[in-house]
């Protein structure tokens, strides 16, 4: 606590040193300019005025300026540039119709395409009597869903690849349940 109020009092201290510093500089100022006259500032002299060129038409400076290209002072200047309009009537274009198709309209329809998925599943077990409404049964894992191996038997997939759109199916299931493609190496083909 004594310490700031040290660093307080030095702080002032400071202050009036530097203010006596000031106050003497001042003083020493007033006695070196009391003992001298200062010596009036001389008037600024006015030059003579710079000369202007005097003023010429368009007409005379194209002149001189084509003379000292090389032609003739006798040929005419090129006439003078017309002020073109500030405001352009904007172009308005005829409404053309669409651009009809070369085509004839398609009036019939394609033949539907014969699924070729067979989809394998198992009869439903027969409903059993319960002996009350609310009884829950569950089902293992293992009996309720097939295993892939069973399902790629009953499909047949060398017609659905000759077709670009099941092709394009093959593709788009690939990627939905394949692996994801940052874990997949690389494919070359």
């Amino acid at each position: 606590m004594l310490a700031v109020h040290l660093e307080n009092l030095l702080f002032l201290l400071l202050l009036v040193v530097a203010g006596l510093f000031q106050l003497l500089a001042r003083a020493a100022r007033k006695g070196s300019t009391g003992e001298t006259k200062p010596t009036p500032k001389p008037a600024p002299r006015m030059g003579k005025p710079i000369p202007r060129a005097p003023i010429e038409s368009d007409e005379e400076r194209i002149r001189k300026f084509l003379e000292a290209l090389g032609q003739p002072s006798a040929s005419r200047p090129p006439p003078p540039v017309a002020q073109r309009p500030t405001y352009r009537k904007p172009l308005v274009l005829p409404r053309i119709p669409p651009i009809a198709s070369p085509l004839p309209p398609l009036v019939t329809r394609p033949p539907e395409l014969p699924s070729e998925f067979e989809v394998h599943r198992e009869p439903a077990p027969p409903p059993t009597p319960q002996p009350s409404p609310v009884v829950v049964t569950t089902v293992p894992e293992a009996k309720s869903q097939q295993p892939f191996a069973a399902l790629g038997s009953t499909i047949h997939l060398t017609p659905l690849l000759r077709s670009p759109t099941g092709l394009r199916d093959a593709i788009i299931v690939r990627e939905i349940l394949g692996p994801p493609r940052g874990l997949r190496e690389l494919d070359l083909l």
